[in-house]
């Protein structure tokens, strides 16, 4: 099953650009208190949308309460808000960033690496484990982006 977040399933809009060059900012919050599982790819997050013509410039990834994993996050193939579980995540951004109480910034030189596309991108994490159920269990990615 393939977790998704109010952004990811498309029932939240990720804040948009009114003016070209504009720095925008979206926040995808994976809230992982009932658990996930590396099994059935149960531990596949599809975080949110980058939004046609968008370029990154600038993201952190937050983990609170995960135990000693790590996680690959980046772009998905297919389309966006798709539930299909057999949806590959890249690692564009974070490959293998510590998520066990941790927050990291991606490294410009990544981020500039990810050209715009004409079509909106999912935005994917894969954890490297089992997360146990408990609460205030979260992983948070802070994307900011020019149009």
């Amino acid at each position: 099953m393939l977790l998704q977040t109010e952004q990811g399933a498309g029932r939240k809009m990720t804040p948009m650009a009114f003016a070209a060059g504009a720095v925008m900012n979206a926040i995808f919050e994976a809230d992982l208190s009932q658990g996930s599982s590396a099994a059935g790819n149960a531990n596949k997050i599809e975080l949110g949308v980058l939004m046609a013509g968008a370029r990154p410039v600038r993201a952190t990834v937050l983990g609170e309460g995960l135990g000693a994993i790590t996680a690959d996050i980046g772009l998905m193939d297919g389309e966006p808000s798709n539930p299909d579980d057999t949806r590959a995540v890249g690692d564009e951004i974070f490959d293998a960033v510590s998520v066990d109480d941790n927050e990291a910034n991606a490294t410009l030189q990544d981020l500039l690496a990810i050209a715009a596309s004409d079509t909106h991108r999912s935005i994917g994490a894969v954890l490297s484990g089992d997360v146990a159920a408990g609460a205030g269990k979260r992983l948070v990615v802070s994307i900011d982006y020019v149009m």
